[in-house]
Parts: structure tokens; sequence; C-alpha cells
């Protein structure tokens, strides 16, 4: 394969059942990320609310303290840290494994601690939770030939899937977005590969006493394009622009009471009480910088105007290809290689494949299946772990639409009636990890045993179908997601089909199909979510007013719970996060089959490196091969 030097094209495929977000949700919703489309087609959108900033729990790897004691050991440290003005960045990275060809050896990359997740204390809120962003769809693959050059100019070819819905930085809705945005946006800190905060625009921070006040130091010498500065003011103008926005950058922005000018390079934000998650939200899209005067205008439902090292070229094909060009007075130009940058839309992701093997394409985004036979064409495969939960997702639990969803005994019949090892093998090629519980596997309130807790048993799943009143079955209605993930609603329609359900499947309108969902259209969905820190996953899907809680179902045992563990810490937190597990895991409202990985396959003339909480590689993090 020709290597590549100057010049990188990117493919991108997500594969989300639904829709997913995490850029940005409490965290990042980052991810949040949804994937909208119309039937083939119609536009493919990935939404991933990378809850982009997620400061999560890493898994104890200390058997004599347990995990959430470790945590808050860390933790308590790094908002020490914090309060004393430090800039917090792990030194570990996250664990990328490899994947190459026959023959090659192996370069597996592994780096020891998970961002830890803190102890928060605030009144159980009515705020918005955290929206998170659905990584659902495929990618396509850019036709340009590769650019030569040196290791710095030529030009960044990206591919994906759907367009921008908008430039402004707080509606940031799916994870491939934050290709478009972070050329052109600055974001007041930036995420290490760890996703821990570390320092961009905002050069020095700290909390007061009770974590209640965070105070920030702004560069002097950073303009928007065109000529303002970034100062306080525009800090202030964009974080309550935000906080009221349609995005995951309101979920992440919930707690912010005030934000108080200092100076030019000096803001106060008040927080109505602490946020574990906040700092690492502010390194994200909900801290991404626009020009205040395009901010109430409107301009920015077309056109960006941020401080970031790339301009949106003139030349660019609204819907079709987006290009950017070098931003000659950034102030961070050694962090980005390439000249111009490009993000063409396409919508098939063999296109994709065929495009990386040939040399056309740098980076694409590959599903497990794929993995085997891109490392076999020659390419070099690199892997990140995604904190995403794909499965089946029951939104309607109080039968407001479809009354047997309703009954926990029908939807603990779902979860016996899929067969998860059948579709972690055949369809996920055994990568990743199997799972009946929503919480990450690096949370404090994951238990191992919950895994196990719904065997395949279709003769189970049928006496409780009976036992419910439903022997002879129902319909359930549920969107279309057959153009991107067929053998997952396949294998979905199989199986409710045995214990006598009918999957109804509605076409799917890709303009609205996010908004349908989370304007609780469809009682249920082949989905993917974030699943990351124990307090990520309950403000994102079980907080009553949770995004992704769509129905708004209040459970007061669930409110109970998350409302003791913010008022906890170490072990007594870690011990009320597990029994909120089990009862949710038990009162089955979910039926997850897998936390799945992010593949990316790469070229030789291209390295890249995944940041934690994110689905889609940051664009710093996408290099020339040296």
């Amino acid at each position: 394969m020709r290597a590549l030097s100057g010049s990188l094209k990117l493919a991108s495929h997500l594969s989300i059942p639904g829709i997913t977000g995490r850029y940005p949700p409490t965290p990042y919703l980052c991810s949040f990320w949804a994937k909208v489309w119309t039937r083939r087609t119609g536009t493919r959108k990935q939404a991933v609310l990378r809850h982009e900033s997620r400061s999560g729990p890493g898994r104890d790897s200390n058997p004599n303290t347990g995990p959430e004691q470790r945590n808050n050991d860390v933790s308590s440290s790094l908002l020490r840290q914090s309060r004393r003005g430090g800039r917090v960045t792990p030194a570990a990275t996250a664990l990328q494994r490899r994947h190459r060809s026959p023959g090659e050896a192996a370069d597996v990359r592994s780096t020891t601690p998970q961002p830890k997740e803190t102890h928060m204390r605030r009144k159980f809120a009515t705020a918005a939770a955290a929206a998170i962003a659905i990584a659902l769809a495929a990618t396509a693959c850019s036709g340009q030939p590769a650019a030569g050059g040196s290791s710095t100019g030529g030009t960044l070819s990206l591919a994906t899937v759907s367009p921008p819905q908008s430039w402004q930085p707080g509606d940031l809705l799916t994870g491939p977005e934050i290709w478009y945005t972070q050329p052109v946006y600055d974001s007041l800190l930036r995420n290490d590969n760890e996703g821990e905060p570390g320092a961009n625009v905002a050069t020095e921070w700290s909390y007061n006493d009770d974590s209640t006040v965070l105070s920030l130091k702004l560069r002097d010498d950073v303009k928007f394009t065109d000529g303002t500065p970034l100062d306080g003011e525009a800090v202030k103008a964009n974080l309550e622009s935000a906080k009221t926005g349609s995005g995951g950058s309101a979920t992440q922005l919930r707690f912010i009471e005030e934000v108080t000018v200092v100076d030019p390079t000096a803001v106060d934000i008040k927080l109505s009480a602490p946020d574990p998650s906040f700092l690492p939200s502010l390194g994200g899209p909900a801290g991404m910088m626009a020009s205040p005067s395009h901010l109430e205008d409107g301009s920015l439902a077309t056109t960006p105007v941020g401080s970031g090292p790339y301009t949106l070229s003139p030349s660019t094909q609204a819907g079709s290809k987006y290009v950017y060009t070098r931003n000659a007075d950034y102030w961070n130009q050694e962090l980005y290689p390439y000249d111009e940058i490009t993000a063409t839309i396409f919508n098939d992701k063999n296109a994709m494949l065929n495009a990386l093997r040939a040399g056309q394409v740098d980076v694409t985004n590959v599903e497990p299946k794929d993995i085997e036979s891109v490392s076999s064409s020659g390419q070099e495969v690199v892997s990140f772990p995604s904190y995403n939960a794909n499965g089946l997702y029951l939104f309607d639990r109080e039968g407001t639409i479809v009354p047997a969803l309703g009954d926990v005994r029908v939807r603990q019949a779902i979860n016996y009636a899929l067969d998860r090892q059948s579709l972690f093998d055949q369809l996920y090629d055994g990568k990743g990890a199997k799972t009946a519980q929503m919480f990450s596997v690096d949370s404090t309130a994951y238990l191992p045993e919950l895994d196990e807790r719904y065997p395949y048993d279709v003769t189970k799943a049928k006496e409780l179908m009976a036992e419910a009143g439903y022997a002879d079955g129902f319909v359930l209605p549920m969107p279309d997601v057959s153009p991107i993930y067929p053998s997952e609603q396949a294998a979905v329609t199989e199986a409710l089909a045995a214990i006598g359900i009918t999957a109804e499947y509605q076409p799917v309108n890709g303009e609205t199909f996010i908004s349908d969902l989370l304007g609780a259209k469809y009682p249920a969905a082949i989905f993917r979510l974030d699943a990351n820190r124990s307090w990520d996953t309950t403000q994102i899907a079980l907080d009553p007013d949770a995004l992704w809680n769509t129905f708004h179902v209040n459970d007061p045992k669930i409110v109970e719970l998350i409302t003791k563990a913010q008022g906890e810490t170490g072990d007594e937190q870690a011990k009320t996060f597990q029994e909120l597990n089990t009862y949710v895991v038990e009162q089955a409202w979910f039926a997850p089959w897998i936390q799945g990985d992010n593949s990316f396959g790469l070229s030789s003339g291209v390295t890249a490196e995944g940041q934690k909480y994110s689905t889609f590689p940051p664009i710093w993090n996408i290099q020339p091969a040296s």
C-alpha cells in the first residue's frame, strides 16, 4: 500500500443499532451519538452524544480495596489538585489493541488507570439528564486519491455518513459531528487520551472548597476568525447559550447557576452542586466556543465562526462535501499537520472498505465482523473500548403505547428470548463483552453475575408471557434499522417471534428520527447508548428526566438509589450503584447483548489514537506516520 505523508483520508462507519450519543452527555455524550437515515437513498446520520465529557469511574485493580474506594481516593486527589489550580492529566493512555495482517508481529499498547468516578452531591434535580449519543450506522469511503508530500501540509480527507445538523457547538448531536466541529472551534479545555481535562483556551483552573465554583484563567491571544477576542464575555455567552440549547451540552452544563466575568481572562462558573463530569465536559462540545455575535442571529445554522485551527471554505458543498483551510492566525499550529481537511459524505460501507484497501482512504471505522477481512488485506486495525451497550431498548416501561411492556414479566421474557452468545459470536465475532446490563464493565456499578441473569431460555420466556396474560403474544412497533443493522434486526425479529411477539417495523424519516425517539414515538428500538461511569449512566438513561429515559418513567426505587448514591463515597457508594444496577436488570428496563469495541482500519501512512469515552478519534490524534 502506498504510504501517505501529509495526506490523510478517513472514513467512518459507526455501528450502532438505532442511535447513540456520547458527545457529549453528561460526560461527553461524547458521546451521546445517534445515526439517522432514510432508507437506502436517504441521508444516514450518526448522532453520538459523545457525552463528550465523561469523567467517571475506572475499574478497581486492587483486590484489597474495592473498586469505588480506589476511584474515590483518586477522585479526591484530582479534586484537591484542581482546587489548588493544578492541571490533571493522567499519564496512562487508553488500552489500544492492534490487529495486523497474518505474519505481522502484534503491537499491543496497554495503559492502566481509567478516569475515576468522584463523589457527587446534589439535590435530585428535575434537569434534563444526560443525553447520550448513539452510534448507529454505516460509513462510507472517500474516493479521492492520496496526496503526497512531507509529514506536514497536504490534505486530511474524512468520510462520514451524515452532514452536520447545525454549526452551533452546543447543539452537537452525533459522534461524527466532532470531525466537523473540531477543525473550526476551540474548546476551553482539551481532553487527553484518557478523557481527562488538559489546558487549551483555559490554561489554569481551580475549584473552591466545596467544588461549587470553578475559576478559569484564559489565554489572552485567542481570537475568533471574525476578529473578536475569545475572552471572558465570550465564554459567558457560549456557556449560557449551550445550557439552554437542544443538544447534549445542555445536559452537561445543567448544574451551571451563574457565569461571572472577573476580567477579560478570568471567569468564575458557579454550580448548583458539585459535578464530577464538568471539567471533561469543557473539553468537548460543551466547551466549544463560537463568536458571540453569531450565537443569537441564527447564522451558526449554516456557517461556523470559531477560533479553531481551520475555517470552513466557500468551496464547501453543504450536504455533500465540507472543505476546511488552515487558519493562519491559530495559536497552536503544530498540533495540526494538515493544510486542508475535507469531509465527504457517503452512505455505502463496502465502498468505504474498498477505498481503504485501495489506499484512497487512510482511516475507516470497521465493524467487528469486517476486522479479519480488512486485516487480511494488509491493513492494520486498531481497536478501542467503546463503552457502548448494544441491544433492544425497552423504553415504554409503563405500557403507554404497548400495555404488555408495562409488565416486568414480559420485559424479562424478551431478555430470556435473546441468544446473547449467538449474537456475540456470529454478529460481533467475539469482539467486546457479552452483557445483560447497561453499566460499563469499568464502572463501580458493574457486577459480573448480572451478565448471566438472563440465559437463553425460550421455554422460560414463554412461561413468563403466559403468566402475564400474553400467551398469544402482541405486536411491538419499532423503527426499521435494517439499512444499518440488518443482521441484528433479523435476529431480534426471530427471537421475538419465538415467544409470540410480532415486530412491526416502521419506516424511519432521517430528518426526524432522533426527535421521534426522544419524543417517545417508539416503545422499543434496537439501539446503542453509552455505558460509562456509574453516575453518567444514571443521568443518561435512568433519571426520570434523563434524555434517553424517553417516556420519563419515574420509578421510586431508582430515584431513591440515585439520590442515596449522590451523598456517598467509596465502598458505600459502589454498593448503592450495584444495588441500583441489580434492580434495573431485574426490572428488565433494557435488553442489551454486547458492550463492543470501536475499530478503525489504517493505511500504512497514518497513525491514529483513540480517546476514552469518544467513539471517534479526535482530529489531533490522526497524524502522518513517521
